[in-house]
């Protein structure tokens, strides 16, 4: 909930791309870490060099948000290991809520996990929300008022509406969570955490 800094893979000078709006809605919402955009194609987004590859990243990674499809995540993995990243979630989706082969694939990236050293959000999902942090719910810009009140939902859709609801009726929050297929981080993970958040 408050890296310092975040890669987004999948971004392009395309700014209708899901990538480079996950790199839009970061900036518009202030966040005040680095944001590293990610593509093989290059270019700029925004005034921001796009790296073709996460270990060119001259800084630390501390979160990376992945929106490429997944032919691909298994090499960014070893990347993500290399840069000795935290946390990588997974936007993307395409596995075990589609088919076996998919809960296949989401072993060996649980493997590469525990070998790398970090942990994974989703895949499938929308991942961290924390206004405090100015990180906004989704790709957008979309950040609100600071509250106590935590959310923890499997479903990306359901996080939002709820907290959409939960803003209209003056209901706050301090930090929310879709964590989508939870192949390692879940619901009591999170519930844990916010058990023992004194924002929440």
């Amino acid at each position: 909930f408050y890296p310092k800094s975040i890669a987004v893979v999948g971004a392009s000078p395309n700014e209708d791309k899901s990538g480079s709006m996950w790199v839009k809605g970061l900036i518009s919402a202030g966040f005040p870490g680095t944001v590293y955009p990610i593509g093989s194609s290059g270019g700029t987004i925004l005034g921001l060099n796009i790296f073709p590859n996460l270990r060119l990243i001259p800084g630390r990674v501390d979160y990376v948000v992945v929106c490429i499809p997944r032919q691909s995540i298994l090499e960014l993995l070893d990347d993500c290991a290399a840069k000795k990243v935290k946390v990588v979630h997974f936007f993307t989706a395409g596995f075990s809520e589609l088919s076996e082969g998919g809960h296949e694939l989401e072993q060996r990236m649980l493997r590469k996990a525990r070998e790398g050293g970090f942990r994974i959000i989703g895949p499938n999902c929308i991942g961290v929300y924390c206004p405090e942090n100015s990180i906004p719910y989704g790709p957008s810009s979309r950040i609100g008022v600071s509250g106590s009140v935590g959310l923890v939902s499997q479903s990306g859709g359901i996080a939002g509406k709820l907290m959409q609801i939960g803003v209209a009726r003056h209901i706050n929050y301090s930090k929310g969570i879709s964590f989508g297929n939870g192949i390692d981080l879940d619901a009591s993970d999170f519930l844990q955490y916010l058990a023992a958040d004194p924002k929440t």
